[in-house]
């Protein structure tokens, strides 16, 4: 089990998302149905437990423009389209889904230098899943997960059930006993 700190746990959360158009934030657990928890992180009801870093676009344009709600780019996110459109992964599977986000289309055939950069990628990815202990469940609507808790990453668009309103969107969310986290990536285009 990898530990983690404060700053080996942004430093990789940077290196993985820090020019792309994401969702990377925390909460604490506060339900006994985690989907509730989810919707805080989603709505932006909640902060980061630790005070650690949070990756969110969004978040200062609220209150810019009336049109956009609290929980833009999500579609008024419920826990009835959270059972509907996640559906649980290995934690193997969750960290290629994270490598996979820093593409537009989540293929990680297109991530620049990914098989190079392989072992480097991986151990950002188990960075953050670390940050969750050891037992901890991972949920994504990439469509796949539907029928298999791991689907094959590695072939063109794996495809995805939206949650937002734009073109793709590719989310993961990991829950543990205390914390849930929420790593979203959006392709406007």
């Amino acid at each position: 089990m990898i530990s983690v700190d404060q700053a080996s746990w942004e430093e990789a959360a940077l290196r993985l998302f820090e020019d792309e158009y994401v969702l990377v934030s925390t909460g604490r657990r506060r339900h006994q149905d985690w989907r509730d928890d989810v919707l805080a992180v989603m709505n932006r009801e909640t902060d980061d437990p630790r005070g650690w870093l949070i990756l969110d676009w969004d978040k200062e344009d609220q209150g810019k423009t009336t049109r956009r709600s609290r929980s833009f780019p999500f579609q008024e996110p419920s826990i009835g389209l959270l059972k509907e459109r996640l559906y649980k992964v290995t934690p193997e599977t969750a960290m290629y889904l994270l490598i996979g986000m820093t593409d537009d289309w989540c293929e990680l055939s297109n991530v620049p230098d990914f098989e190079e950069n392989r072992e480097y990628l991986l151990a950002d990815a188990g960075t953050l899943l670390a940050r969750f202990g050891q037992h901890f469940d991972c949920y994504t609507n990439v469509t796949d997960a539907k029928t298999t808790q791991a689907p094959d990453l590695f072939r063109k668009s794996p495809g995805w059930f939206s949650l937002t309103e734009y073109t793709a969107d590719y989310g993961l969310v990991v829950v543990s006993a205390d914390e849930i986290g929420v790593f979203w990536s959006f392709n406007p285009i």
